[in-house]
């Protein structure tokens, strides 16, 4: 028997799950960064590619051909046949302007793998919070449940000596019928939430260990100057790497591409012979100084929207921050304020249940006092969902 409970108690520890520990392995192993890191090693690759020539070209070229006897190449000097190879030679940094882009890109895939982590680990946490609260809820409905059963025994007791009590009783089992039903809504909100947080984990989840409570938020300030952590502005700030690395490469596009050409050339009855050209691109229609200027429009550009950027997540930081201690301050009137005189109005109903009217005066007061307990639960989690929120801003995982 023992082993039995040591057994299930081990089971029960097993399925029970902590939401950080949760969060470490999503981090670790979900599929949707596992998919961001593959187009990074992928860069890798490009990076390699970026330092090669681009592929010389080979052309084979059968001069001189006479109509009147296309197969004879005897009958002058200028009929041979060669093969060419031509290579064009970047030069100018051109093929270290390509390397930084790529360096830029892997900046911004890493960038992004980290908004990514950010932002999945806010929705495990707001997703985990909204369990807790959903449990907490069932927990009050079931309570509520049991206190209308109450009413209702009490009041089929005195139905025989009292006719006033069926309409007590009616609408007792009205409440009764709407609170079965929310507790089923609530039920299938649970399971849907489970999923949700299973996907999220990358694993399947059942059970989670959670407890949460409300603590005094930091100045305004403290949050606000984590602003420059925030995973957002890092994409941003990578997207303006790669805008400056793309007007380089325009800018050294205007410089010529020197090219060295290579020829055998081969004659029947005459000696063969080789030549060399060497020539380069010449930027002459404007096309590149086109491009050029528009990169540097672009630059600009992204230079404003990290500025902006910026100044809009002060602006979500100021006002979610205003919301947690707006929580914080509705969580402390309820806690300190309003429990306490709820418990003792709570205890004296109780002490005083004996007759019909005072029991149902004490049902009245439990009931009170579980909507106040559903309130509590309610901005204790709103608190937590807005911090979770609030520390993604500021780039905490």
């Amino acid at each position: 028997m023992k082993t039995l409970l040591l057994w299930l108690g081990v089971a029960t520890f097993l399925q029970a799950q902590t939401l950080d520990a949760l969060i470490t392995r999503s981090l670790q192993n979900h599929g949707s960064l596992k998919s961001i890191e593959q187009r990074l090693e992928a860069l890798e690759n490009e990076k390699e590619i970026s330092r090669n020539f681009s592929d010389p070209e080979v052309s084979l070229t059968i001069n001189d051909i006479q109509f009147k006897n296309p197969t004879d190449r005897t009958l002058e000097p200028m009929q041979f046949s060669s093969l060419n190879i031509k290579q064009k030679i970047p030069y100018f940094g051109k093929r270290d302007a390509q390397t930084q882009m790529v360096e830029s890109q892997k900046k911004l895939l890493n960038m992004g793998l980290g908004a990514l982590k950010t932002e999945l680990a806010k929705e495990m946490r707001i997703t985990a919070y909204s369990i807790w609260q959903n449990e907490q809820e069932l927990h009050i409905i079931d309570s509520s449940i049991d206190i209308i059963k109450q009413t209702i025994s009490l009041n089929e007791a005195y139905y025989i000596t009292s006719g006033n009590t069926q309409e007590v009783l009616m609408n007792a089992e009205l409440s009764l019928s709407e609170q079965k039903i929310k507790r089923n809504s609530l039920l299938s909100e649970q399971n849907a939430l489970y999923e949700k947080l299973s996907y999220l984990a990358g694993e399947k989840i059942e059970n989670l260990e959670l407890s949460l409570s409300v603590q005094e938020p930091k100045t305004l300030s403290f949050y606000q100057e984590k602003v420059g952590d925030s995973s957002a502005l890092h994409v941003k700030d990578a997207e303006l790497g790669i805008a400056k690395s793309d007007l380089h490469i325009k800018e050294l596009s205007q410089k010529i591409d020197p090219f060295i050409q290579a020829g055998y050339y081969y004659r029947e009855n005459h000696p063969d012979y080789a030549a060399i050209t060497v020539g380069a691109s010449l930027p002459l229609y404007g096309t590149q100084k086109a491009s050029e200027e528009e990169a540097k429009k672009l630059l600009l550009a992204k230079g404003f929207e990290e500025s902006d950027l910026k100044e809009k997540l002060n602006s979500e930081i100021a006002q979610l921050y205003e919301k947690m201690r707006n929580d914080y301050l509705s969580y402390k009137i309820l806690s300190d304020e309003s429990m306490p005189k709820v418990e003792h109005l709570f205890e004296l109903a109780q002490s005083s249940a004996k007759s019909k009217d005072s029991f149902l005066e004490y049902l009245g007061m439990l009931s009170k006092k579980l909507k106040l307990q559903e309130e509590l639960i309610k901005v204790t989690a709103d608190f937590n969902k807005t911090h979770a929120s609030l520390l993604a801003l500021t780039g905490d995982k």
